[in-house]
């Protein structure tokens, strides 16, 4: 039954990346679609998301052992990747971020959340997971894609382009509210509500689209980055979070299974949208996330069965 659940929570998002790669192929959109789309889902779309998902939670949501562990395990994830990439494999700083993003920051909206619904029966940790990932992870992210600009940059424009990025305004008003307790007023939050119903299938639409895109390879060295990255996000990073809440946090069953279960979600769509408005790492960024989403439905579906979820 619960395979069965993560089987359906998958087919919600390949659907709407299907219609999406049939869209790019036909072109009826034109020749900017995926840009737009990109772009409105960052201006637009996942900002409000975003910041409902943060005000809508509690500090006793956020500070939980859940969040503890998967906080651990992303920040290793991304730690561990982006230290091969820069020593090791010698990519630059924006490159080996978005990399990083691919081997730790997991699908908690789109997929984590109808997944949490159908597998886990509750929707609150994976909701936790945003929170960190937006308060922690996205900015770290994009702190380092900036630090790597295209013309160097000072580091007065740096920080000028990290405190005006939509995602961190966004993230820090949301914070706000919760910490303060403060209630949007209706006329507030129900705008907000039909803005953040954009941020998912325009992420998806773009990923269809980007799919059917002739865009260029680099080759051998991409395919070692996309391996590290599959690698990490669908059997390291799950394997991780499994040791981290039964032998160091010593997680009560329950919530290791779900700890585990969260870890081994796919690269975040939202990496595109990231990858294209940064104009770094798109193709691996789009390989990604399309590679991890398929071998993610199988060690899913073990780890629930194997869990008894």
């Amino acid at each position: 039954m619960r395979v069965l659940a993560v089987l359906e929570a998958f087919a919600v998002i390949t659907i709407i990346i299907a219609v999406g790669a049939v869209v790019g192929r036909t072109g009826v959109l034109g020749d900017n679609a995926r840009m737009v789309l990109n772009r409105v889902a960052f201006h637009v779309g996942v900002p409000a998301l975003l910041l409902l998902s943060l005000a809508d939670s509690t500090p006793s949501q956020v500070f939980s052992l859940p969040l503890l562990v998967s906080a651990v395990a992303t920040l290793m994830m991304f730690g561990a990747y982006f230290a091969i990439a820069t020593a090791v494999l010698r990519r630059r700083r924006s490159e080996a971020g978005i990399g990083a993003w691919a081997a730790s920051w997991v699908n908690s909206g789109n997929l984590g959340i109808p997944l949490s619904a159908y597998v886990l029966g509750s929707t609150t940790e994976v909701s936790v997971l945003i929170v960190f990932q937006t308060v922690v992870l996205v900015p770290l992210g994009v702190a380092i894609i900036n630090s790597d600009g295209r013309d160097g940059g000072s580091v007065r424009s740096q920080l000028k382009d990290f405190l005006t990025n939509p995602i961190i305004i966004a993230s820090a008003i949301g914070m706000t509210l919760a910490m303060t307790g403060i209630t949007l007023p209706r006329a507030i939050h129900e705008p907000l509500d039909l803005l953040a119903d954009l941020a998912i299938p325009t992420v998806l639409l773009a990923f269809g689209m980007a799919l059917v895109t002739r865009t260029e390879r680099h080759g051998e060295d991409h395919r070692v980055d996309l391996v590290l990255a599959v690698v990490s996000k669908v059997l390291l990073m799950p394997a991780l979070a499994f040791v981290l809440a039964r032998w160091v946090f010593s997680a009560p069953a329950e919530q290791v299974a779900v700890i585990t279960v969260l870890a081994a979600l796919p690269s975040a769509q939202n990496l595109n949208t990231y990858a294209e408005v940064f104009g770094r790492g798109q193709s691996l960024a789009r390989d990604a996330t399309l590679v991890t989403t398929i071998a993610s439905v199988p060690v899913i579906a073990i780890i629930a069965a194997l869990m008894g979820l």
